[in-house]
């Protein structure tokens, strides 16, 4: 309990010299988003369940604009599902949707000045922390809502906190070390997987299959027994799997041995990755077609029945599945539950630098900024976390004396549009997540990405810190990282689809050196002295 308390302390304190120092904003204001003892004490006795909570005081109709900055959402229509109906009634909100059809349409409406009242986006968020596009939190909280300041975990507040002091979100799916410790938790669905056809191996006597050079030597026999099926179809979106198996990640920064933060693609592990997947191609297993496809093309092809290995998150083989045994298709996928080893190493780490996923910004073109901030206390309160992730209780569950969600019968056959789990979560947090993703093994013959999740838990190596690595907005540092970004995305393909090895690499050391005139090497000077700042804060809580 000592312990818990010099946490607890050790917390607060660092919360409020770092919201307090900050530099002021654009608008001259103090750049401090830290609510005093005495403004706190007011709201000591107000917990989640309290009648006197500042969103249950104003529950008239209210309707927002809002932009879902995701073109793979299942859903863009409110008041249709069940839980889009049920949030209006207990809070009287509801939203006027447009879902993004383009990567750059957002940038359009920032440019054109034309931003709806809500924006949910995981792309190059650090542009909207910018008091003249959007509000700062803290800001609505201390106006319209000082109580929800008291109910937000510090931590949280910390890690959300721009360079000028206040915080513009708090992003979803945010795990602090209790809530990642409970056994019910798992790592989010979006994780990646590597998924064959557990039918086929079987007709092929079930070779071995415990690492690259297995994976290459069953694509083969595969290619040389079924001729027309597609060998292996990855996500034209998703982080790769074999590259998740190596360790790495195309932008995302890393430490390397000497301390230093090197932006994800200068990793030397990269020349080996690019020299598998090239030799895919080259083999005839890999399409460069693919890599240019529609999300719906993927699952079309991969729904076929006419595909051995795909890649895609946790939940494509459980989906897949299904589709197959309501259409008579033949097939079985099943997800690789272990690490694939490369040259007999076994490289699969999984460095965790989230402080959550998705950001929910409040534009300044919002005619009613306190109903909006309401409204994510509404969202961020146990209440709103369930019904937006589990659903309505007793009617889409019931909890289960190990606090995991028990689903009736024909809750399978629903579709997401009629329920309405899971897209309205703009608030959700990691273990509100996780209880959904892991009770899926209570309630269904479907349920492989449970254990793949289960699997990728015990890889997962935590370090918050490097979230702070990226540049804030309007910075030499911001344009070289978006430069960099783009540099992969143009380059990947064509070092993948080259005639040869050595064309491969060559392209693969041309991209290394158009990141050096980039200037790469200032962006990882820049995030290593973010780094090392960020990283002083989190050791001395955890001292």
């Amino acid at each position: 309990m000592r312990r818990i308390l010099l946490m607890l302390t050790s917390v607060l304190l660092i919360a409020t010299v770092f919201l307090t120092s900050c530099s002021s904003n654009k608008n001259g204001d103090s750049g401090s988003n830290a609510m005093s003892d005495e403004e706190l004490k007011k709201y000591e006795n107000v917990d989640w369940n309290s009648p006197e909570i500042s969103w249950k005081k104003a529950t008239e109709p209210v309707s927002f604009t809002s932009y879902l900055d995701f073109d793979w959402y299942p859903i863009d229509t409110w008041g249709k599902d069940d839980v889009s109906k049920e949030i209006t009634k207990r809070t009287g909100v509801s939203l006027e949707v447009t879902k993004s059809s383009d990567p750059q349409q957002l940038q359009v409406l920032v440019a054109a000045d034309e931003l709806p009242d809500l924006i949910f986006t995981d792309k190059q968020v650090e542009r909207f922390y910018n008091p003249d596009l959007v509000w700062a939190w803290d800001e609505l909280i201390k106006k319209y809502a000082p109580d929800f300041m008291h109910l937000i975990d510090p931590i949280e507040i910390i890690n959300n906190t721009a360079d000028d002091g206040h915080f513009y979100t708090l992003k979803t799916h945010y795990n602090n070390e209790k809530a990642w410790a409970d056994p019910r938790n798992l790592p989010s669905p979006g994780d990646p997987g590597l998924y064959v056809r557990e039918d086929i191996l079987n007709e092929l006597g079930n070779p071995p299959l415990d690492s690259f050079e297995d994976m290459l030597n069953v694509f083969r026999m595969v290619k040389e027994k079924y001729p027309d099926m597609v060998v292996y179809l990855p996500h034209p979106t998703w982080t790769s799997a074999f590259m998740d198996f190596l360790g790495l990640r195309s932008a995302n920064p890393y430490e390397d041995e000497q301390g230093n933060i090197r932006f994800g693609f200068m990793h030397p592990d990269f020349e080996e990755y690019f020299k598998y997947m090239n030799q895919l191609y080259r083999e005839g297993f890999l399409s460069g077609e693919s890599f240019a496809y529609k999300p719906e093309q993927f699952f079309q092809i991969v729904r076929s029945g006419k595909v051995f290995a795909a890649s895609y998150n946790s939940g494509l083989a459980d989906e897949t599945n299904k589709i197959f045994d309501d259409g008579g298709i033949k097939g079985h996928f099943v997800p690789i539950t272990k690490a694939l080893t490369y040259k007999g190493e076994d490289k699969l780490k999984i460095i965790d630098a989230s402080v959550g996923w998705a950001s929910l910004f409040i534009s300044k073109k919002v005619k009613d900024p306190a109903r909006a901030i309401q409204y994510m206390q509404f969202l961020k309160s146990p209440e709103g976390d369930s019904l937006t992730q589990w659903g309505i209780e007793n009617e889409h569950y019931t909890l289960n004396d190990d606090g995991l969600l028990q689903r009736s019968p024909d809750f399978i056959n629903k579709k997401v549009t009629e329920t309405g789990i899971g897209p309205w979560y703009f608030q959700a947090s990691g273990l509100g997540e996780g209880v959904a993703v892991s009770s899926g093994a209570l309630n269904s013959k479907y349920h492989s990405g449970v254990e793949l999740l289960k699997f990728r838990k015990t890889r997962y190596v935590r370090n918050p810190a490097l979230s702070f690595t990226k540049p804030q907005a309007d910075t030499d540092e911001f344009n070289i990282n978006v430069k960099l970004t783009e540099l992969y995305l143009n380059s990947q393909v064509g070092i993948i689809t080259a005639a040869n090895e050595d064309e491969a690499i060559s392209k693969y050391k041309k991209m290394l050196e158009d990141a050096k005139k980039i200037g790469v090497e200032k962006l990882e000077k820049y995030m290593t002295e973010r780094y090392l700042k960020a990283k002083e804060k989190y050791d001395a809580v955890a001292e």
